[in-house]
């Protein structure tokens, strides 16, 4: 490359401090960086060390190995990559004359780090944090949602870099990739900030800084369509991390030109420097690779080939394959730089790499000549290896520092052992001191319940310092969570918790269980060899539950929730903490919430901390755990517990407004809670259905009596006892005209959806004396007549309530009882499209969703109840708001001028 000069010296000595977290391709590590001259300051380098699997997609893509593990164009491109885009945000926003609020981490030096055979980066440390969730906050409606804003501005730099050309560096902060989110850090901005007198400072909008911590991919950016289009654009495949070279050098110049004109020449050359400096990395880069899917005409240059020549051999003399002597002859001999490449592709790479320096390497030659005629060398060097590989076991927690290297057959099991299990397993296999202490913990963990108490709590301490290390908790709020957790009330479910988490050491049994029998599932044997693996794990937590509840029968601990959860696969370690509401519902809900951040953590690509991912799952669960609230046995306090704190009444005004206004009709809860509890239930079914395919009859799923049947009749027919208790809790006339058009709505539709008598002709014989014995079969009579009468009463009842309650007659036409029709028309439109293309499976799940938004609006009139009965909404803000704010109005009494109703 023609210019250096913008690199930085490595230091002399780099020590690790913490390692702060791994991704794809590299591993970020806080480090004190010391200089010749005595100087030492803290960095976060970034070691590209990645595991096999994205080594694999990029020799795949590429036919190269990972490019910023092993190529030094690629790791200057990385250097310069930052200073541009760091260098162009800040000059577009100084020539628009706007403040710009996001940063990137300056890169600091690069350097190749020898005992892991990797190139390093190193950047500037930033102070910072991920998004905080708003369902953490203690008053939600309070606290900004930090997400939407972080989104909004990704977009906005995502827009800007496409149109600088640094389309790779897009795809970095495009919030379409779900994990982007964790590429950057928010920190709270110094400086003034707008209060506006009539909103309390607690509350105002603050003002956060967002800084760009990862600029480097680590697998193709083939997850979003718009970055393979381009790249297609440009004659490659697989895109990564590339360059817009033409429109890059025309951004830059323009930029230059404004900097210029306002006086700010320096950055202009440092901008026009660096733009220069990294399009000649990276084209030397993409040149030095094989990349047979990017631009492939190009091989047919001398220039080219050339350039891949000259990459390979300086990545063989950086891993010390080949020495200055060997590296000048194949620079100058094309068929000795054909055998070493050739002698490279022997698998593994180890020993490819060995077989290249037994031919390129004079002084690897002169050692595998003394290793193999010198006694004396060979046992030293079989010494020197039995330690290294020793002190990488115990680098890597597998072995114990107290004992000493192993023997060489012991290596050998070792190595067996590194490939084929965990860290702890291995830890657990080979070292007795550790084992008898695991063994210790088992038995007191299944017998012991003052152990199973202390076990629990010591889980729930970790994971409040989890949170609070997050800054989604406050040390005051963590403090009082550990202090309710460690409550005498909570002891039984602790104890029951502990348990739960030790069944997980099941865990390595279990999964071999589960792969052979699913193995044995798909190669035609019964479907139960894949069931019953599944079902071991339930099958002992509901073991453990009845335990815990014969345990503690003396003492009336409830354990109807924990025996249901525990009994459903993937999620029934949540037992305990979903039966912990009955006890104290804060606890519960901070523990449910951390299990849902977890179980979204774990999700392959789309899953990771501070991801979109997390933060909808956390949404999601929010709502679940409000609907929850609403029909627990002990409403009040959770209701209590669930509603946001404020004593601010500036604040509480505008929340109840919004409350209010809402009251008519809840849009968007009504279609979003249907479409959850449809995709939940039909999607079970249609999983089960498509694992189950040979164990269960053709038309199990969508026949007559078929699952999606039965599921819409359930659905039916708990609408109607809804409808029928919001008929009873309802006073008005409006609603009460409301409740009974979904109660005739949903028994019409019941009678519609059992299956006619005559239908049982289809049926096998099997199907049909199992129709008879449960009577699931009417005559087409019966099902008209109960239509007829639906039909009739809801018609009385619209003529009685335009008779008697003149004032209601506008109810008929207006957005408040036609709205429900809409949605419901819509679903019974498609279900008639569907059914005429053949769709099955879609026209009953379109039918479920249809009649699960009537079973939500009931539902949601039962919730509400009270405050339906009121006349007006307009009185509320007259007087002090009640602390809960759950839902407040004012009903004209005959005794006094208002009072209040939640």
């Amino acid at each position: 490359m023609a210019a250096h000069h913008c690199l930085s010296e490595a230091p002399v000595n780099v020590r690790v401090i913490r390692t702060l977290g791994k991704g794809r391709a590299a591993t970020a590590e806080l480090v004190e960086a010391t200089w010749e001259d005595g100087k030492s300051r803290r960095l976060v380098e970034k070691v590209f060390a990645p595991g096999l699997l994205t080594r694999c997609i990029y020799r795949l893509a590429f036919a190269a190995p990972f490019a910023y593990q092993s190529n030094r164009h690629a790791i200057l491109a990385c250097f310069y990559r930052r200073s541009v885009v760091s260098r162009m945000l800040e000059a577009s926003a100084l020539c628009d004359e706007r403040e710009s609020l996001v940063d990137v981490a300056l890169p600091e030096y690069v350097r190749y780090d020898r005992k892991r055979d990797a190139y390093v980066l190193a950047a500037s440390f930033v102070e910072g944090r991920g998004p905080i969730p708003a369902c953490v906050h203690s008053n939600p409606m309070a606290a900004e949602n930090e997400m939407s804003g972080l989104v909004a501005e990704m977009k906005r730099v995502e827009r800007q870099l496409i149109e600088f050309g640094l389309v790779g560096s897009g795809w970095q902060v495009a919030p379409g990739a779900m994990v982007s989110t964790a590429n950057l850090l928010l920190s709270d901005r110094s400086g003034l900030r707008v209060v506006h007198p009539d909103e309390p400072e607690n509350v105002s909008a603050r003002s956060l800084r967002y800084t760009i911590i990862d600029l480097e991919s680590g697998i193709p950016a083939v997850l979003l369509w718009r970055y393979v289009w381009q790249s297609w654009r440009r004659g490659a495949v697989f895109p990564f991390d590339d360059l817009d070279s033409r429109k890059l050098r025309a951004s830059c110049a323009e930029l230059c030109a404004r900097l210029i004109c306002r006086g700010e020449r320096s950055l202009a050359e440092k901008l026009s420097a660096d733009v220069e400096c990294l399009l000649a990395a990276d084209e030397q880069w993409k040149a030095g690779e094989i990349a047979a899917f990017r631009r492939p005409w190009t091989w047919l240059s001398a220039q080219r080939r050339t350039c891949y020549r000259r990459t390979c051999i300086d990545r063989w003399q950086q891993q010390r394959v080949v020495d200055p002597e060997n590296a000048a002859a194949l620079l100058t001999s094309r068929w000795f730089f054909v055998f070493l490449w050739l002698l490279g592709l022997c698998p593994p790479s180890a020993i490819g790499r060995w077989l290249q320096a037994c031919f390129a390497n004079r002084s690897h030659q002169e050692r595998v000549r003394q290793f193999a005629t010198n006694s004396r060398v060979r046992a030293a060097f079989l010494v020197k290896y039995r330690r290294q590989q020793w002190k990488t076991l115990c680098e890597q927690q597998r072995c114990s520092n107290r004992s000493g290297p192993a023997s060489s057959w012991g290596l050998v099991g070792h190595r067996l052992l590194r490939y084929s299990t965990t860290a702890g397993l291995h830890r657990y296999l080979t070292d007795p001191k550790r084992r008898a202490r695991r063994n210790a913990q088992m038995r007191a963990l299944v017998c012991r319940g003052s152990y199973q108490i202390a076990f629990g709590r010591k889980v729930f301490r970790a994971t409040t310092q989890r949170w609070q290390s997050r800054n989604w908790l406050t040390e005051r709020e963590a403090t009082n969570l550990n202090n309710q957790f460690s409550g005498p009330q909570l002891a039984v479910y602790s104890r029951g918790l502990g348990m739960h988490v030790a069944i997980k050491f099941l865990y390595p049994l279990i999964t071999p269980l589960k792969l052979g029998g699913l193995t044995m599932a798909l190669a035609g044997r019964s479907v139960w060899f894949a069931v019953l693996p599944i079902m071991i794990l339930p099958a002992a937590r509901t073991l453990v539950t009845l335990f815990s509840l014969l345990a503690n029968r003396s003492h009336g601990v409830p354990h109807r929730h924990a025996i249901l959860v525990g009994a459903i696969p993937m999620v029934g370690s949540a037992a305990f903490i979903v039966q912990m509401w009955t006890a104290n519902p804060v606890v519960s809900k901070f523990l449910l919430r951390d299990f849902a951040s977890r179980f979204a953590r774990k999700i392959p690509v789309y899953g990771g901390p501070d991801s979109r991912t997390e933060h909808a799952v956390l949404a999601i669960g929010e709502r679940l755990l409000q609907l929850f609230a609403a029909f627990h046995s002990a409403s009040k306090e959770v209701a209590a517990s669930m509603s946001p704190k404020n004593d601010t009444r500036d604040v509480q005004r505008p929340v109840v407004k919004k409350q209010l206004q809402s009251m008519r009709w809840p849009y968007p809860n009504v279609l979003r809670d249907s479409l959850l509890l449809t995709g939940v239930c039909c999607g079970a079914l249609l999983a089960a259905g498509s694992l189950m395919t040979d164990s269960l009859p053709a038309q199990w799923l969508t026949g007559e009596n078929g699952a999606l049947e039965s599921t819409q009749l359930v659905v039916l027919v708990c609408t109607a006892i809804a409808g029928c208790w919001s008929l009873l809790r309802v006073k008005t006339s409006s609603w009460k005209s409301i409740a009974v058009a979904l109660v005739c709505v949903a028994v019409a539709a019941a009678a519609r959806e059992v299956p006619s008598a005559v239908s049982q002709a289809s049926l096998t014989n099997g199907a049909r004396q199992t129709a008879e014995q449960t009577g699931f079969a009417i005559s087409g009579t019966w099902k008209h007549t109960v239509i007829a009468v639906a039909v009739c009463i809801w018609l009385s009842r619209v003529a009685y309530a335009w008779v008697k309650f003149p004032e209601d007659r506008k109810l008929w036409f207006s957005p408040a009882f036609v709205w429900p029709a809409i949605p419901f028309a819509t679903c019974f439109v498609l279900a008639e499209l569907f059914e005429r293309l053949k769709w099955v499976a879609a026209e009953e799940t379109v039918e479920v969703w249809g009649y699960t938004m009537m079973m939500a609006v009931a539902i949601w009139m039962i919730r509400n109840a009270n405050v339906l009965q009121a006349r007006s909404f307009q009185e509320t803000d007259r007087e002090p708001l009640p602390a809960n704010l759950r839902v407040v109005s004012n009903m004209d009494c005959p005794d006094q001028h208002t009072e209040r109703a939640a």
